[in-house]
């Protein structure tokens, strides 16, 4: 009563050991008949080669036994008339013994003389003509015979030049077979045999045995499957509340792994931001050495847009996700034209000068009368830098000549600026986007560059800050040879 009681808990009635049987033998019977078919097809093909491989067998063996006794009678000659017709009652039983098999349909020898081809079927032509050296009369006249010599006829060269055993399928039963007949180690001819294996009883045998185990395999089967349903009930409850376990731990995990990722991607971006305020603090200090009466006013313009660059890089190690307010607002009231032409001569045309080995030439086409733009100067500072020093860096091996353009489409609304370079350009997988459209080069830890540490981030944090300035940036490759980075501004 007690372990009734303790059953009943799980709720287990009978019509879910009903459902199971049901769904467990519609399982079985499906399985069964798949079983059944691939097993007849293993059967059939495994038969199949059997059969092949014992009548080549049989072949192979029968030609090297008429072929050790041609060689015996040679070594010992018959002198006396019955030395003689032992011989050749040898040669008839090597012959007859085979067709007495009820596998074994023909036997033949057909050995090449000059033009014409001689066909042996019985002892005694053959001691006539290894043994004696006289010239056998071919027993052509059987309608077999005949069906064997078109056979040597067909495949003759492929036997001489081959020198392998040729077999064929007659219907699904009969195979015909050649055998390389060797005299004094060149081939003479060929041994023709026709055979029928009877592989049936063997076959009855397997499906018998297969049958029987299909059986027992039915019943452990089910008698499994019961066994596992009454287990699985009465684990039911205490693996909920381990499934409940586990599922709160693994949130904790997923939790803390997020908050490691993100912590991983800020200090990524600390470095790349303290790598270029590292570089621009290096412009200050040349300016603040070579600072002179002369050069006062325009030293003291670019220092000081250099240490706002530099007051932004601190300002984007704070946070790892910063206010959009501080990126686009309303009182930010940049030109993009200026701010490209800053970037290009205050930062790379100070590193990369003209005559130099690998020198970078940078041209601008910038359209005038462009609007301005509501996004922090030193934000598109950001974006417009890294893809610029991509594409040196991405042809560092060659001289290299940048154009940079600005133009307002004005039926979209928006401002275009192009990047392009006459270089190599982009390898063709950094341009197949993904599900989301989202271009491999702009993927994060994608590096357009081989062998090199710390990179793949540039054209990243890039495109990621221009998607939070509301633009759309694009990369492809120009017709010509090089690569274009494009920027779509979005006015308004």
């Amino acid at each position: 009563m007690k372990a009734f009681k303790r059953f009943e808990a799980y709720h287990i009635e009978i019509q879910h050991i009903v459902v199971l049987f049901i769904i467990v033998m519609i399982f079985q019977m499906a399985l069964s008949f798949i079983n059944n078919q691939s097993t007849n097809q293993l059967f059939r093909q495994s038969m199949d080669y059997y059969r092949k491989d014992s009548a080549e067998r049989i072949a192979d063996l029968t030609t090297t036994a008429l072929e050790l006794l041609i060689e015996h009678g040679r070594a010992q000659p018959h002198e006396l008339p019955h030395e003689q017709v032992a011989a050749i009652q040898s040669f008839d039983k090597m012959l007859s013994q085979q067709t007495l098999q009820r596998n074994i349909d023909e036997v033949y020898l057909l050995i090449e003389n000059g033009d014409s081809v001689i066909i042996i079927s019985e002892g005694e032509q053959i001691y006539d003509l290894y043994i004696r050296e006289v010239v056998p009369q071919s027993s052509i006249s059987q309608a077999f015979s005949r069906k064997a010599l078109e056979y040597y006829s067909e495949n003759k060269q492929a036997l001489l030049l081959d020198e392998q055993i040729i077999s064929s399928l007659e219907g699904d039963e009969t195979f015909h077979l050649l055998v390389p007949f060797y005299d004094h180690g060149e081939v003479s001819g060929a041994a023709y045999m026709r055979v029928t294996p009877d592989v049936g009883r063997l076959l009855a045998i397997l499906k018998t045995a297969y049958g029987q185990s299909s059986i027992l395999f039915t019943a452990l089967i089910l008698m499994g499957f019961m066994a596992m349903f009454f287990i699985y009930s009465y684990a039911a409850r205490e693996r909920e509340q381990v499934q409940h376990q586990l599922f709160d731990e693994r949130a904790i995990q997923l939790r803390e792994q997020i908050e490691h990722q993100k912590e991983l991607l800020f200090t990524k971006r600390i470095y790349h931001t303290h790598h270029k305020a590292e570089k621009v603090m290096g412009f200050i200090k040349e300016d603040l050495r070579s600072l002179m009466v002369d050069n006062l006013g325009e030293t003291r313009d670019r220092v000081t847009k250099y240490a706002n660059f530099v007051s932004r890089a601190i300002y984007d190690m704070k946070s790892y996700d910063p206010p959009l307010h501080v990126i686009r607002n309303p009182i930010f009231q940049s030109n993009i034209n200026e701010v490209i032409t800053f970037v290009v001569k205050n930062i790379f045309q100070r590193v990369y000068r003209k005559g130099e080995t690998n020198a970078v030439d940078i041209n601008l086409a910038l359209a005038d009368d462009l609007p301005i733009i509501h996004v922090n100067e030193y934000v598109i500072w950001e974006v417009i830098e890294p893809l610029i020093q991509n594409a040196i860096d991405h042809n560092s091996d060659r001289s290299l000549e940048l154009h940079i353009s600005t133009q307002l489409d004005s039926a979209q609304n928006e401002l275009i600026v192009e990047i392009c370079d006459d270089g190599k350009g982009f390898a063709e997988n950094l341009l197949e986007p993904d599900e989301d459209g989202v271009k491999t080069i702009f993927k994060e830890s994608v590096s357009t560059k081989e062998g090199e540490h710390h990179s793949g981030y540039g054209c990243y944090l890039a495109r990621e800050i221009s998607r939070r300035c509301g633009w759309q940036i694009d990369a492809r490759n120009r017709p010509n040879g090089g690569a274009c980075f494009i920027i779509h501004v979005t006015l308004g």
